[in-house]
């Protein structure tokens, strides 16, 4: 085999997926979702500092992006964890959301 031929049989094995910068999303995707953890923090600790309660509504959004990731690698890879994982980011999600219902808009 030539040098054409090992490359045209790697580009159809990838699909003219550019591997670097997979890997470089993929780098920037955990260190946002990380990033964005922090923040959420900050925030919620900030809001129960000034406004004697914590902020719910970005705890829902964190949990709601974390489970999106982890069910959508899970119907692309069928990993089990990664099911689990968004299955319990959701659940979080839900909880946040019922949380926000009842100590910020009183619905019950």
């Amino acid at each position: 085999m030539d040098k054409d031929e090992i490359l045209k049989k790697s580009r159809e094995e990838n699909r003219d997926r550019d591997l670097v910068e997979l890997e470089a999303l993929h780098r920037a995707n955990n260190i946002a979702l990380s990033v964005s953890m922090l923040l959420c923090a900050l925030i919620s600790v900030l809001h129960a500092v000034f406004r004697d309660k914590p902020d719910f509504a970005v705890w829902i959004v964190q949990f709601g992006m974390l489970s999106t990731v982890m069910l959508v690698k899970f119907v692309k890879l069928r990993r089990r964890h990664e099911l689990l994982l968004g299955l319990v980011y959701g659940g979080f999600c839900v909880c946040f959301f019922v949380f926000y219902l009842h100590f910020e808009l009183g619905v019950f």
